[in-house]
């Protein structure tokens, strides 16, 4: 029960952030998503404590509040300036928002382990390793090998591409001419583009042999979560959109989730079918979808503006 309360936590806050999209925008608007995420979660925490306590009357006013603050995958500056008639709730009963379900789980999570804690002190048996009990009986790929370190390398390399694209973008409007100053010798347009570079280049590596340690299931959940990532910089980029941009940008994103639902399909055949696959079907699927990784990564490196 513990462990499939935490990979059922970890998989709900893996979709919430997938919908905020801080974790694959720029530094600058990353930051300000990554509030609106917090701002909301610390709301339904406060809706789920009030709850559990049996509190109603507060937990009612306080859902209000979640209910009408700006959703996920907005700043404040682009809510704000959205007309007021876009930012109604929709006739009927709200729904019931991921956070607070997600923050319910937390605290029967939460309880449940300490229940565990107390069974485990009065048999005087060593704690429980809750990524082992995951491993153990996790029901979820959550815990999957090599996640965390392909996540991590993940993030940093967009945030080096980013950084990398926007050195680009400042130098262009800049006057090139170095201009001495008193300190440290500031790194030269050369240097600096470089440097995030070889960041890109290092963690793509790191990433492709991770990648190739992976079984089929893993490496199309990394496919997916490639075209989901790609899905939600398309939306991203949907909301501040105008005229032809905004024509094609959604045209792209309808390409993109008719391929994640595709994609999504051959998971669920791929685990439903794994062990009655032979070692050769298995291989063979294995590099047809190392191949399509493949073959995103190199549009995705070539075809965005750095």
């Amino acid at each position: 029960m513990v462990a499939r309360l935490f990979e059922n936590c970890a998989d709900l806050e893996l979709q919430l952030s997938e919908e905020s999209g801080h974790d694959v925008a720029e530094d600058a608007e990353g930051i300000l998503l990554l509030s609106t995420f917090n701002q909301r979660m610390d709301l339904a925490r406060v809706v789920a404590a009030h709850e559990h306590a049996g509190c109603s009357a507060e937990a009612k006013s306080i859902r209000q509040k979640l209910n009408l603050f700006r959703p996920l995958g907005f700043t404040e500056e682009a809510w704000n300036a959205l007309p007021d008639s876009e930012k109604r709730l929709a006739p009927g009963k709200p729904k019931m928002p991921k956070e607070l379900e997600l923050a319910r789980m937390e605290i029967e999570r939460d309880e449940e382990l300490q229940t565990l804690r107390s069974m485990e002190a009065e048999a005087g048996e060593v704690q429980s390793d809750i990524e082992t009990l995951r491993a153990m009986h996790g029901n979820t790929q959550i815990g999957r090998p090599g996640k965390d370190i392909l996540g991590m390398l993940d993030k940093q390399m967009h945030t080096a591409f980013y950084k990398r694209r926007d050195l680009a973008r400042q130098y262009e409007g800049q006057d090139q001419v170095q201009v001495s100053v008193m300190g440290r010798p500031k790194k030269t347009y050369e240097e600096r583009y470089a440097y995030f570079t070889n960041i890109i280049d290092h963690c793509r590596s790191q990433i492709s042999e991770g990648e190739n340690r992976l079984n089929l299931v893993h490496l199309q959940l990394r496919y997916l979560k490639r075209l989901r990532d790609r899905a939600t910089r398309t939306r991203l980029q949907i909301k501040t959109a105008i005229g032809p941009a905004l024509v094609t940008l959604k045209k792209d994103l309808a390409v993109f989730e008719d391929h994640i639902g595709v994609e999504a399909g051959l998971l669920s055949d791929f685990q439903d079918n794994y062990i009655t696959m032979s070692s050769g079907q298995i291989e063979t699927l294995r590099n047809s979808v190392a191949k399509k990784i493949k073959a995103f990564d190199s549009l995705e490196f070539t075809n965005t503006n750095t």
